[in-house]
Order: structure tokens, then sequence, then C-alpha cells
């Protein structure tokens, strides 16, 4: 058997047709690499299997009811052969070559335990994916009103790191879970997904310990992929949003990650200011 490089992990809840648009995207990448797809089904009943008879490459797991996004990740990690573990949505298609440079990447750079790669919409426009450690406020400030002052503009645009330059490679305090390239040895000492985030959060939470474990969290725009990428909660005006069953959701995990970090510091710039005391 050959060793596997990279395992690819897909979480379905969603999008049952926009797997198989990811799966036959994968294929037509067709990535010189040793690789295997795991999907984990997080919707029970969809009929996700029929689509999957066309990819019998593919190992698929179905969960008895939506158990949430890190937990049923957890659950396909535990199940990987691979050097790395790509965690991977269901409306990402990969670019040719996309693969081979985040492994290229991991390979030459050994402090690097994660790797995300340059986001694009599907029209081609620049899709924000790296974004700096969240404070209290930017869940209001992008939810409601107060998001249009200047200064919850402002804080967004901060947060969302809309001023750096995306064309360079960078290290980012957080990487959207959409596709997080990383290394098992690493993962293995910093632990899977934190399971209390149900939805949301997760992704911040993750390359936060990252960090915390001395791993840099890398974004590399020269591996791009294309992300159908739709923010749930934000669907409607005001007033349906706040009645959305993600808003709240999505409240939770915010008021869990802050009550979680609520003492501790930015663990990217201690880690900066060690190597400086290092030198």
């Amino acid at each position: 058997m050959h060793e596997i490089d990279v395992s690819i992990i897909i979480v379905h809840a969603f999008s049952r047709l926009l797997v198989r648009q990811t799966l036959r995207g994968i294929r037509r990448a067709a990535p010189k690499l040793n690789y295997e797809v795991i999907i984990i089904d997080n919707t029970p009943g969809c009929n996700l299997k029929e689509i999957l008879n066309d990819f019998p490459e593919v190992r698929y797991q179905a969960m008895e009811k939506n158990i949430g996004f890190g937990s049923a990740m957890n659950v396909g990690i535990r199940q990987t052969r691979g050097k790395y573990i790509l965690i991977f949505n269901p409306d990402i298609i990969a670019k040719p070559g996309s693969l081979e440079e985040l492994k290229s990447f991991m390979d030459e750079n050994e402090d690097v335990g994660m790797v995300g790669p340059k986001l694009l919409n599907p029209d081609g426009s620049l899709q924000h994916s790296c974004y700096r450690i969240p404070t209290f406020m930017i869940p209001a400030y992008r939810r409601t009103f107060l998001g249009r002052f200047n200064f919850g503009r402002r804080a967004v645009e901060d947060y969302l790191m809309i001023y750096d330059n995306h064309d360079d490679t960078m290290e980012v305090d957080s990487l959207i879970g959409a596709a997080l390239f990383t290394r098992r040895s690493a993962l293995d000492k910093v632990g899977l997904f934190d399971e209390q985030f149900f939805m949301y959060y997760e992704d911040n939470d993750l390359c936060r310990r990252f960090w915390e474990n001395g791993y840099k969290v890398i974004y590399h725009p020269k591996a791009q992929m294309v992300h159908y990428h739709r923010r749930i909660s934000a669907d409607g005006k005001f007033l349906q949003q706040l009645t959305s069953r993600f808003t709240w959701i999505q409240i939770a995990s915010a008021l869990k990650f802050f009550k979680k970090y609520r003492k501790s510091s930015n663990p990217r710039q201690k880690l900066s200011l060690n190597k400086e005391v290092d030198v």
C-alpha cells in the first residue's frame, strides 16, 4: 500500500449537490499525490449516498443526527491515514496544482502547522479568508447597525485584514475553516476540534491552539480555490437574522470562545516576542 500524502475530510450538512461538484472538482484537479477522501454525513435521510455511487473511492460515514461541524470533523480525522489532513468544505473547487502547492509548502516549512489557500468567489474576486483574533464586539458590528458607523466599519475591516496584501504569503491569527491544510503530527499535539462549538468559532479556536503550541498558521496565496460561500447566519434583514437558528448558534459559539480566552493574550504575538528574545 502506498503512503497516503493527504487525507481530505468533508462534512456534509446542507449542500448535497455541491458535494458532487466538489468531488468532481478534485477529480478534475487530478492531484499528483496519494490521497483519500472521507465524507462524514451530518444530515441523515438526505440520500447523499446516492450521489456517492459515482465516487466509489470515497469513504462514507453517516451520523445518526447532526452532531455539529467540529464533532463530525473529529470523527473523520480519527479515520485518516495521511501525513497531512485537509479540512475541506463541500462547496469548494480545488484548482489544479493547489493541493500539490500546499503539500510542497508544508514539506519545506516544518515550523508551520496549518496553511490555508487563497479563496476566490465564483466571479474570481478575492474572498477574505484569513483573520485577526476577533474582539468581543466584532459579531455585533457584523450583524447590526453598529457596523455602519465608522468605528464599527474600521474594526471589521481590521478583523478581516481588508488592507493587507492578499497576494503575499503571511502569518495570520486565524484561517476560515473551509480549507485548512494541517500537519498530522502537529494536530496530534494540538488536539482535535473543541466539540463545545457546535458550529462557528471552531476554526478560530483551532488556529489559536496551533499558535499556543508553537506552530505557525499561514495564508499562502500561491494555492488557490473557489469557494461558493454562503453566510447562512447573515441571510435576510436584521429581524430575520435575529430569529434565525444559525444566528443564535453563532452567538452561543462566540460567547463560549470569548469566555475560553478572556484572560489570554494573542499567542501569535507572544510567539514572535519569544523568538526575538531568543535571538
